[in-house]
């Protein structure tokens, strides 16, 4: 049997490439980010798995896909607030891993990071058992669009989550610092917005439309957070 590695190859680079790229700029240069990062993605294991109980434990939603998408992103934000505050209780106790001083667990960093912890273990759960699939001799393509095979859109689906999530992880540790209660709630919002937009794939309409519109709200809450954080385009424009 032949294997199309070059799709594999290519949805792999799609779905991960930004997270890995990230990964190496942030978390890999020190071992607290390394630790920051597989906490940060442990929480939201304990999240799918609360969401997994009451799927379980309520029998009407497992007829409604809808409901239980709404469960789950709850749970989502609500240990990402739960994370970004227990990060903010043992910041002594965790800069004593390392002999040096270092500044990880202030200003934006960490919070790049424990977004990025976040957003990985998403797409890696969203997207792994469908992308083990992308090396064989075939291809599967959604209902709603017989043009874009899975593995692509589930790819882009992927990256842009992981986005999301790091301007997500940015704005809770921002909204819990300040106490902006309305910022923290257009974080979940915008989650629940992102996530629902998932569903028009079991309406049988195409998922490119999910996928554009994910991006475009991406683009809107990075200008946003980017501009929040003091970002500064100008520098991008002279290297240009």
């Amino acid at each position: 049997m032949a294997v199309n590695w070059l799709p594999f190859i290519g949805c792999l680079s799609i779905a991960f490439g930004p997270s890995v790229t990230l990964f190496l700029c942030t978390a890999a240069k020190e071992a607290q980010g390394v630790i920051l990062l597989i906490t940060s993605a442990f929480f939201w294991l304990l999240s799918l798995l609360l969401s997994s109980l009451v799927w379980l434990a309520v029998v009407p939603l497992r007829k409604h896909l809808a409901l239980t998408l709404v469960f789950s992103v709850i749970f989502q934000e609500a240990f990402r607030v739960l994370f970004v505050l227990l990060v903010k209780k043992t910041d002594v106790a965790l800069s004593r891993i390392s002999r040096e001083t270092t500044d990880l667990f202030h200003g934006p960093r960490y919070s790049v990071i424990a977004g990025l912890g976040y957003g990985a273990m998403s797409a890696m759960f969203m997207y792994v058992n469908v992308l083990s699939e992308a090396s064989g001799p075939g291809t599967y393509y959604t209902p709603g669009s017989p043009s874009m095979p899975i593995f692509v859109s589930g790819a882009l689906q992927a990256s842009v989550m992981t986005g999301l999530h790091v301007c997500w992880g940015l704005l809770c540790s921002e909204a819990l610092e300040k106490r902006s209660w309305p910022l923290l709630a257009s974080v979940t919002l915008s989650h629940m917005l992102v996530s629902c937009l998932t569903l028009m794939n079991e309406a049988g309409i195409s998922p490119i439309y999910a996928i554009v519109c994910a991006y475009l709200v991406l683009a809107v809450i990075g200008t946003y957070t980017f501009k929040r954080f003091g970002g500064n385009i100008k520098p991008f424009f002279k290297i240009l």
